[in-house]
């Protein structure tokens, strides 16, 4: 169906201590689309001015914000374009949530070791594994992977790093997740147009996991997302305690995913003293 490799733009909603869910949210679009994109981006910030589009910023009005002082028309009139671009060029979006202190209990010292000392590590993770097969129904082409960016050194995108380059191993390392690499959402309008979204998976979490009412504009972008292609656009997971439990007992009982993870630290020990 798409024979131009894709690009997927990737937001890390919830990584603030205080915030009480992780998720890993991704807009996959054709890299064939991106320059399109780039260009309807640019003309609608000139028109509408503003320089970078924060959605918490955005629906808040953030006093010390660009949108601080813009009336409902603006408000309403950008937030549905801004929905009509990112349905225009994302051909899907990914998202997965982890409740923070359902990590924190069900997870013990020696796997976080491996699956992630942080929750978005984690929850970035499972996205790579499930867009590896998504992607596989329409190119052979690897994926270019663009996060939000994250300072050097920072303890988080190191574990980022290691995440990529452990799944680039386990995979025979053929480039499948060489390609990545951590940007500014103010100079990347593919990391703008999936900051709404992963905003969006960020208030449904909340509401899943503690009943927090739903603000208008994230109603209006889940009923917006989830019609859209008969509800398979969006596609997003907010993993249960349940669910997390089985994990681990599985990988307690069978160690599969941490005997691969050694042997990557084995084979990464060697590189560095060769």
């Amino acid at each position: 169906m798409f024979a131009k490799p894709f690009t997927t733009y990737i937001d890390d909603s919830g990584t603030a201590p205080e915030q009480k869910v992780a998720i890993a949210t991704g807009l996959v679009i054709p890299g064939a689309r991106i320059p399109a994109l780039e260009r309807e981006w640019d003309r609608l910030k000139a028109k509408e001015g503003f320089s970078c589009f924060h959605m918490a910023e955005f629906s808040a009005r953030n006093p010390k914000s660009e949108f601080a002082k813009w009336d409902d028309e603006t408000h309403d009139r950008v937030y549905r374009r801004v929905r009509q671009i990112i349905r225009k060029y994302g051909i899907q979006t990914i998202s997965f949530a982890v409740r923070k202190n359902h990590y924190d209990t069900v997870v013990p010292a020696e796997l976080k070791k491996y699956w992630g000392k942080h929750h978005y590590t984690w929850a970035v993770r499972q996205f790579i594994v499930y867009v590896h097969d998504w992607k596989r129904r329409f190119s052979n082409g690897p994926l270019e992977y663009v996060f939000d960016w994250m300072k050097p050194k920072d303890e988080r995108r190191e574990e980022i790093e290691d995440l990529m380059d452990q799944a680039e191993e386990m995979t025979g390392n053929n480039g499948e997740y060489s390609n990545y690499s951590f940007r500014h959402r103010s100079e990347v309008p593919g990391l703008q147009c999936v900051d709404p979204l992963a905003w969006i998976s960020y208030q449904i979490a909340m509401l899943i996991f503690y009943e927090k009412s739903l603000f208008p504009d994230a109603e209006i972008g889940r009923n917006d997302f989830n019609g859209y292609l008969n509800g398979n656009w969006r596609q997003a997971w907010t993993l249960t305690k349940a669910n997390l439990e089985h994990a681990v007992k599985r990988e307690l009982a069978t160690g599969e995913s941490v005997a691969k993870f050694k042997a990557w630290e084995a084979h990464r020990g060697k590189n560095k003293t060769a």
